[in-house]
Formats: structure tokens, C-alpha cells, sequence
């Protein structure tokens, strides 16, 4: 079963399509968004474990717009929207 986690960024002022063009090349994110608040991006990734996770974190980190980043492991689902295939 893979991890799931969640990633919060503060980010430097860019344009979503630099976002969008350097986040969907990870292929470990399921789903990004921009957003208001104390953070500028949550980002929904799955990992393999814990290292992949920090390993994940340290890509993150490394890219030139991203100034900080929190991360939330799940641990339990409470409600999980499933597909209309399934």
C-alpha cells in the first residue's frame, strides 16, 4: 500500500504555467493546486515509504521557486471520492 501524503509550498512569485510545467514532470504527485492562504501550493503525493517521501521533499526543496515546505502524512482515510470507473 503506498504512502500518501500531502505537501505544502510557500513559493516564490511565478506564473502557474512554470508550476504546472516543473511539478507535472513528478510523476509521485497525484493532484496540485494553487491556493490562498499561509501556503501557495498542496500538492497530494503517494510514495512507496517514508524515504521516497524525503527523497520526494529533497527534489521539491531543490527547485529554484520553493522557498518552504510542510509535509502531512496520512494516516488514515476518512472519505475517499473513488472513480467513476470503479
Amino acid at each position: 500500500m503506498p504512502l500518501r501524503a500531502y505537501i505544502f509550498l510557500k513559493v516564490r512569485p511565478a506564473p502557474v504555467e512554470d508550476l504546472r510545467r516543473e511539478l507535472g514532470q513528478i510523476e509521485e504527485i497525484i493532484e496540485g493546486y494553487v491556493v490562498t492562504g499561509e501556503v501557495d501550493v498542496v500538492l497530494s503525493v503517494e510514495t512507496a515509504d517514508t524515504n521516497e517521501l524525503f527523497q520526494l521533499v529533497r527534489k521539491l526543496r531543490a527547485l529554484p521557486f520553493v522557498l518552504d515546505t510542510k509535509t502531512s502524512i496520512a494516516i488514515s482515510i476518512i472519505k475517499e471520492k473513488k472513480s467513476a470507473e470503479s
